[in-house]
């Protein structure tokens, strides 16, 4: 990339350098656009749908991955998570465990460890992976994270460690997974328990081939992976994944988020937060239908309303605690955190 994005401007030069009307102002001009054509390739994102919002269509069951655009099933049934589903979606994810997207409308989901002595047998691992938007140079150093949150069903969870990241050239899908060696580009020795918040797993590397494929989960055997028991009768380790990150460019990687923040949408808002009696919810696109759900994700306020994008909502009935207040309209839906305090 580098090589082309150089010769293309020394041509440009090259052509118009001994032209009258090129000028020093001319030069400095396509120096700098070399600059920011270099400085934009650094930062770019090279994982497509990093955080599966485009979708192929809505998922209506487990195992769809497929509805999610440029993701693949590389292992076994990973799963598919979108609000579009309604129950199906986040947070209630269809009984794997209650969890609200780390940003936007989606993620997708994967059983990354199973009891040895289970019926599908030991190291059952799902994977999911998509091909990278441009094949990684050969010597050029690489920085990437994704983002983990445990789903702790109880009582069948497990939590574990080694969940990870690992690069390919070659292609996977359900019939021939990446193998189980014991070797990932980032994984974690952590076992990974923590079920409310969202943990981001980050590392770099040199590239040693010309990867084009990514795949996440755990490739690591039964026997180099810790577990920790969380339910009565545990059976296997499921976790939630969102916004998937591979670039040059570490700043980028650190701080890179998804355009459609979840908790942080620019265009819903409310307040006073916290609040005693009344919430007064404001936006600039219209909603129809207001629903407020306690940390245990049950609906304790569904409200219907005309269209509108600014309402004041009475909370004096519920108790002081953390909620989530969903406001939906016949296209979308966004979601707030906020606080009860009487």
């Amino acid at each position: 990339m580098f090589k082309t994005l150089f010769a293309t401007y020394y041509n440009i030069i090259y052509l118009h350098l001994n032209k009258p009307t090129f000028t020093m102002k001319h030069l400095l001009l396509v120096l700098l656009l070399l600059i920011l054509s270099l400085s934009s390739q650094a930062q770019q994102n090279l994982v497509p749908n990093p955080s599966f919002e485009d979708t192929v269509y809505c998922p209506w069951g487990t195992n769809q991955l497929d509805a999610c655009a440029n993701w693949l099933n590389f292992g076994n049934s990973p799963d598919y998570f979108n609000t579009c589903t309604g129950f199906g979606g986040p947070p209630f994810n269809y009984g794997f465990g209650y969890q609200y997207t780390h940003t936007g409308n989606a993620m997708a989901g994967l059983a990354t460890y199973r009891r040895p002595n289970s019926p599908s047998g030991p190291n059952y691992r799902e994977f999911i992976g998509t091909r990278i938007i441009s094949t990684l140079i050969v010597g050029q150093k690489y920085f990437f994270s994704f983002n983990a949150n445990f789903s702790s069903q109880i009582p069948v969870a497990i939590a574990c460690s080694k969940i990870g990241l690992r690069l390919s050239t070659v292609l996977f899908d359900s019939c021939c997974p990446p193998p189980i060696n014991n070797f990932a580009h980032l994984y974690t020795d952590s076992v990974l328990s923590d079920s409310t918040l969202w943990i981001k797993l980050s590392g770099s590397f040199i590239a040693d081939s010309a990867y084009q494929y990514l795949a996440i989960g755990n490739f690591f055997d039964d026997f180099h992976t810790d577990t920790l028991r969380i339910g009565n009768i545990p059976d296997y380790s499921y976790y939630y994944i969102d916004d998937v990150c591979v670039s040059s460019d570490s700043n980028y990687n650190e701080t890179w988020t998804s355009s459609n923040e979840f908790f942080e949408n620019p265009t819903f808002n409310i307040f006073p937060n916290p609040s005693s009696e009344f919430i007064y919810i404001k936006s600039n696109f219209k909603f129809n239908l207001i629903e407020i759900y306690n940390l245990l994700g049950e609906k304790v306020k569904n409200l219907n309303v005309p269209s509108l994008n600014n309402f004041f909502l009475d909370v004096s009935n519920c108790a002081n605690g953390l909620y989530f207040v969903k406001v939906i309209n016949k296209t979308s839906s966004f979601t707030i955190k906020a606080i009860i305090n009487h």
